[in-house]
């Protein structure tokens, strides 16, 4: 008979995770598939199931709870004590391998868990000694079977109890030193929000748009209860998008909209759907927003992490998944979730679905981004020939120019800019036909009108030669009257150094500097 030797466990446990959070992960997903069983049931009904996490820092306890069906009795000790064999069903529960509860085994120093079945009188516990567990797993002389360290590790009690309680509820005792971020209550906060199977927050104005799509489409978005230390956890979706500091952070984009895709087989079965929201897509979305990014998840809980659908499985540059925000939600049964829930089983749906889904993020999604920067750029290259012509003829009327020579410059820049305009305007034409043909492209279209269209330029003014022209003051050092003809030329020749010398911006500081100093 093949053994199956201590470090098994060690491998379901410390070595399966690389984030220590996920633990919290894998026990709201057990939560999650008891709380559909109780509803249907009818022990409970969906609004009254909630998983209640507590965690304590000064105790080093972290306790998940949740009043679903809970563990008969007389099923108690084999459910717990299995490793690795369940009875869930891999095609409709969350959870299904029988490994996900020893998660907690490497971040305490007890692992316990504690149930009560509706209609019967009786509590279950059952503690995992963790310490001892370290210290078999370190002992290099030792060799048990897991069975036999399993066998040592567990103690099992039941005690009288109210018969119409039901819960189940997880309890890390003693979190050690080095798992301290567990005990962090923000940081699991933040995690939660993002993988956790949850609603979307109030204040996201769209989380309306998809719930009417689901019911369209006969969908189903499974979302729990789930507090931690009395705060109910929700999707952190913003309509905004923001640049900066949590401190001083400024919006810089909207979402205007949501579109939606879905990706069905070649025999129309519907493998996944997916939302995303439309933007300006002005650049890519600063890490400050906590769900940048195209998420992927399976039945509400997310797959991997925001990197998962990123170049180059999905994407084609690194930067392209960080312009959206967004979800896909993967429906076929086949598409299973791997053991570390990082992406899924190797199996003939899971290519039909990577080759469903990548030409939309590969060249679709791609092609968006890129149609933005394009009209964007349009925009300001207008908007920036009016600023100039404005300035331009600012300067002609008022005085405004050093001398003659940077007055033919600045003209010439201003002709040739002004044909690189006509070139924009001609690309902003192409892209206003293509904005027709797509919904999508028509929303971007709009939403970068509404921010950069600019005015229309002033015509560029010629200086006409009159009489009173030519008596009128045409040049900075001329309007500098208490000073003679020679000394304006002196003045003028100066600041003509000034801005061969110097970068422009700075040029015309010190230049603006010196004629307010002289004027006085």
């Amino acid at each position: 008979m093949a053994g199956i030797g201590k470090n098994i466990i060690e491998n379901l446990t410390t070595a399966m995770y690389e984030n220590s959070f996920i633990i919290f992960r894998e026990y709201i997903q057990n939560a999650a598939d008891s709380i559909d069983k109780a509803i249907e049931t009818g022990i409970i009904k969906d609004e009254e199931a909630l998983i209640d996490i507590v965690i304590e820092y000064g105790k080093r306890s972290i306790i998940i709870n949740d009043n679903a069906m809970g563990i008969p009795a007389d099923k108690f000790y084999k459910t717990l004590s299995d490793i690795a064999d369940s009875e869930k069903d891999r095609s409709v529960d969350k959870g299904f391998r029988g490994i996900g509860r020893l998660g907690g085994l490497a971040y305490c120093d007890k692992l316990i868990f504690s149930s009560s079945f509706k209609g019967e009188d009786v509590k279950s516990t059952m503690v995992w000694d963790c310490t001892l567990l370290k210290e078999i797993l370190a002992d290099t002389k030792e060799h048990p079977s897991a069975s036999e360290v399993v066998d040592r590790l567990i103690t099992c009690k039941q005690e009288k109890w109210d018969v119409n309680e039901h819960f189940f509820e997880v309890k890390l005792q003693g979190v050690i030193l080095e798992s301290d971020d567990l005990l962090n209550e923000s940081k699991v906060i933040d995690y939660l929000q993002a993988v956790a199977p949850i609603p979307y927050i109030n204040t996201f104005l769209f989380k309306s748009k998809i719930h009417v799509f689901v019911r369209q489409e006969n969908l189903r978005v499974d979302e729990y209860k789930v507090l931690v230390n009395g705060n109910q956890l929700f999707k952190q979706y913003k309509n905004k998008l923001y640049e900066g500091t949590e401190d001083n952070k400024t919006a810089y984009d909207d979402v205007s909209d949501l579109e939606f895709k879905k990706f069905k087989d070649k025999n129309g079965n519907l493998l996944a759907w997916m939302w995303y929201g439309v933007t300006r897509y002005e650049k890519q979305i600063p890490i400050m927003n906590k769900m940048r990014g195209i998420r992927i998840r399976k039945e509400n809980i997310q797959i991997g992490s925001e990197e998962t659908l990123s170049y180059p499985k999905f994407f084609r540059e690194p930067r392209g998944n960080y312009y959206f925000i967004g979800e896909l939600f993967v429906v076929d049964r086949e598409l299973i979730p791997n053991a570390r829930r990082d992406y899924f089983n190797t199996n003939r749906t899971l290519r039909d679905f990577e080759e469903k889904v990548k030409p939309v993020l590969n060249k679709d999604l791609y092609d968006l981004y890129h149609y933005a920067n394009k009209v964007k750029k349009s925009f300001q290259r207008a908007s920036d020939y009016v600023k100039k012509s404005a300035e331009y003829t600012e300067k002609l009327q008022n005085a405004g120019f050093v001398d003659k020579e940077e007055e033919i410059l600045t003209k010439k820049a201003l002709y040739e800019e002004k044909e690189r305009v006509e070139k924009a305007n001609r690309e902003l034409e192409l892209r206003k036909r293509d904005a027709e043909q797509s919904q999508v492209l028509n929303r971007v279209f709009i939403e970068l009108e509404k921010q950069y269209k600019p005015s229309e330029p002033q015509p560029i003014v010629e200086q006409e030669k009159t009489e009173d022209n030519k008596k009128n003051k045409k040049f900075l050092s001329q309007s500098l009257s208490k000073y003679n003809r020679q000394e304006q030329k002196l003045i003028s020749q100066i600041y003509s150094i000034i801005k061969a010398i110097l970068p422009k911006d700075m040029a015309e500081v010190v230049v603006s500097k010196i004629q307010e100093e002289l004027s006085k």
